[in-house]
């Protein structure tokens, strides 16, 4: 931030622009503050979308159940078997982490696979429902995720923004305020002393 040519300044300019200082340099810290919890937030989050390639291979493996499953009854009476399961039954609601809206995904009713009859059928719905709240808690993770991470980005920017350009140009401002009044101050101290000089010459 350049100081040349900046007019007049006052004890007023000072002693606000020093509160605009601590001021910013308090929103800084406020701003490092959600950024590290929402840093702390992703890496769990990251920790569970790792988990995809486990949930891929149990989705094959349940798919192969199903298959077999199909084999063994034809599409009818696959279809019927699965008529007999109670659907899952979830609500989204919406969260607020350091001020990011995420979804939160509640599973209210697990599906229940008792009333399936076929021995076959039984093993592929039980893998299929234990995956089912799994994908669910993926999705949810894959989703915060996105705007975790889009705020962390947003808020690192800041910060940056804060520490390289907002709060040293204040300070190099101070600078130049302080500077100013105390060339000032000489001046007026000089002028003075200068007028009492000139007042004793004239009584001798």
């Amino acid at each position: 931030m350049s100081v040349a040519g900046r007019a007049a300044v006052s004890r007023g300019i000072l002693l606000r622009l020093r509160e605009q200082l601590e001021f910013t340099k308090k929103g800084q810290e406020l701003l490092k503050m959600k950024r590290d919890h929402l840093a702390s937030e992703t890496n769990k989050l990251l920790s569970k979308v790792a988990e995809r390639n486990e949930l891929d291979r149990r989705l094959m493996q349940a798919y192969e159940s199903l298959k077999a499953a199909y084999l063994s009854l034809g599409y009818t009476g696959l279809q019927s078997q699965a008529a007999a399961v109670d659907k899952m039954e979830i609500r989204v609601r919406p969260r607020s982490i350091m001020g990011v809206m995420v979804p939160e995904v509640l599973i209210e009713k697990k599906a229940n696979t008792n009333s399936v009859s076929s021995s076959s059928a039984s093993q592929a719905a039980v893998e299929l429902n234990n995956l089912m709240e799994d994908l669910i808690k993926l999705v949810e993770a894959e989703s915060r995720l996105e705007s975790i991470a889009h705020e962390l980005m947003m808020t690192n920017r800041k910060v940056n923004s804060l520490e390289r350009v907002m709060i040293p140009g204040l300070l190099e401002l101070i600078s130049y305020v302080e500077g100013r009044l105390e060339e000032e101050s000489l001046e007026e101290f000089f002028r003075a002393k200068l007028v009492k000089q000139v007042i004793r010459r004239g009584k001798k």
